[in-house]
């Protein structure tokens, strides 16, 4: 007779819960924290109040890193804010990204420094590395006293504070604010990048994670993006197949890669509600065109699409069944390969909920896109409308209001399954045609094309020997 035998000390088989964070923490690297408060913030002017009000409070440091500072009138009020702190003798360190800021005057930098602010450029372009050029900073984040942290999606410049002056819409980013334990992962990744730019941040500026007690009853994760991770975007496949009624997303620059597409048409044909929030009009239209080139098979799969119609939908965000939602700076495209990014991962229904009703109203200033066009589903309604939708839509202030979005964006939107097939069609000859043309090119005059390709690799080269030569250099120089 075979007996089975069962192992001495085998712990039980985990929850559905407990799998879900050992595989959400597995993909993110991110440890879940307990204890903290957060708050949702809403467009700029409601970021910006919060910050400068906590930077104002600033007893010990302030740390603040943004890929867009621009000189313009609400950078010049961070900086008048930033300024006045540093004079007070506490320590303000500014980074920003080389690139992403590369419109700001050095006057506004010069003026910073001048008045005891340490401020420094993220990864400016040079000779001996190129094509680290393309990874950039992304990320917007400010850190005060090792109490206060925030993230999300929310520039320092006057764009983020403009509205439309058809529809009354304005600029929509998301941001989220929050203090307790959490703050010590937001202090490690700052001084991570400061440190890639410069000497090390100062010890007593980076907070213990057992010296930050618990200031709510919130759980958060916060993901620290780095170039080739993809933690993200992992994430998202992981909450995507695990969600059970709602998934839904908005996004500035939408460009999925394929398991993510998967994901989510997997995650509707299901019966999940998948939603997909978007801008009508984009600050770059060939991201606009590209995306909406995907269109077509999303909706075929269930999927429901909704374009934002104020002046732009910047937001980084997801909610997922009212229980984990996430607020970033970390869009849905392949610069998730290349960027340092940061999101904030929230676990909870009452912070959950908060997210939802924003995504609601959001959608009450948007307009559904459809297969036989908007407004108007292709047979019967896959979903029926949350009911707070329905009244906001119903009622009269918000019927002229969605009838101005209707006005303000109808020129940019698509209106039926062929000009959807018309996007597509639109990438695909473009993509075609630009490789056609460098054949073509290369056939005719191949020198054109070997001089730069040689160019390249050897540009490629130069600057892998002069890293690796710099790298060996202080091991010499210590015996």
């Amino acid at each position: 007779m075979t007996h089975t035998t069962r192992s001495p000390g085998r712990s039980p088989a985990p929850s559905r819960e407990e799998s879900i964070d050992r595989a959400l923490q597995r993909v993110s690297d991110a440890p879940l924290r307990q204890g903290n408060r957060v708050t949702l913030l809403r467009n700029g002017p409601d970021t910006y109040g919060e910050w400068l009000a906590e930077i104002a409070g600033a007893r010990k440091w302030v740390h603040l890193e943004n890929y867009i500072f621009r000189g313009d009138a609400i950078g010049r009020h961070f900086a008048d804010a930033l300024s006045s702190k540093a004079r007070e003798g506490v320590p303000v360190r500014v980074l920003y990204d080389w690139y992403g800021s590369k419109a700001t005057p050095a006057t506004h930098w010069r003026d910073l420094r001048a008045a005891g602010v340490e401020v420094r450029a993220f990864n400016p372009f040079a000779v001996q590395a190129p094509l680290e050029v393309f990874c950039r900073d992304h990320r917007k984040s400010l850190g005060v006293d090792g109490r206060y942290g925030s993230v999300g999606g929310v520039c320092i410049a006057d764009r983020w504070t403009a509205r439309s002056l058809k529809t009354g819409l304005g600029y929509r980013d998301t941001a989220v604010g929050f203090s307790g334990p959490v703050v010590a992962d937001l202090e490690r990744a700052f001084a991570q990048v400061w440190g890639r730019s410069g000497a090390a941040l100062p010890a007593d500026e980076l907070p213990r994670l057992e010296a930050i007690g618990e200031a709510g009853e919130q759980a958060a994760r916060l993901i620290i993006q780095e170039p080739a991770k993809m933690r993200v975007s992992r994430m998202l496949q992981i909450v995507s197949a695990g969600a059970r009624e709602r998934l839904w997303i908005a996004d500035a620059y939408f460009l999925a890669g394929p398991h993510l597409y998967q994901a989510l048409m997997s995650a509707a044909r299901d019966g999940v509600d998948v939603r997909l929030l978007l801008p009508a009009t984009n600050n770059l239209p060939i991201v606009s065109a590209m995306s909406r080139g995907s269109y077509r098979q999303l909706l075929e799969a269930g999927v429901q699409i909704f374009e934002y119609g104020g002046l732009m939908m910047h937001a980084k965000t997801s909610v997922v069944d009212g229980w984990s939602s996430r607020i970033g700076s970390t869009n849905l495209n392949p610069t998730g390969l290349l960027n340092w990014e940061i999101d904030l991962i929230a676990e909870g229904r009452s912070f959950g909920a908060e997210m939802e009703e924003m995504f609601e109203e959001d959608l009450a200033d948007s307009l559904p896109v459809r297969l036989d066009g908007f407004g108007r589903p292709k047979g019967e309604q896959r979903r029926r409308t949350p009911s707070k939708i329905r009244s906001t839509l119903g009622s009269e202030g918000s019927g002229s209001r969605v009838a101005a979005t209707a006005a303000r964006t109808g020129a940019a939107m698509i209106r039926g399954e062929e000009e959807l097939r018309g996007y597509e069609r639109t990438v695909a000859v473009t993509t075609s045609a630009g490789l056609l043309g460098v054949t073509l090119l290369g056939v005719r005059f191949p020198r054109s094309l070997a001089w730069p390709v040689a160019a390249a690799t050897g540009l490629v080269g130069a600057s892998g020997l002069l890293r690796s030569l710099r790298r060996r250099s202080p091991a010499r120089g210590n015996g």
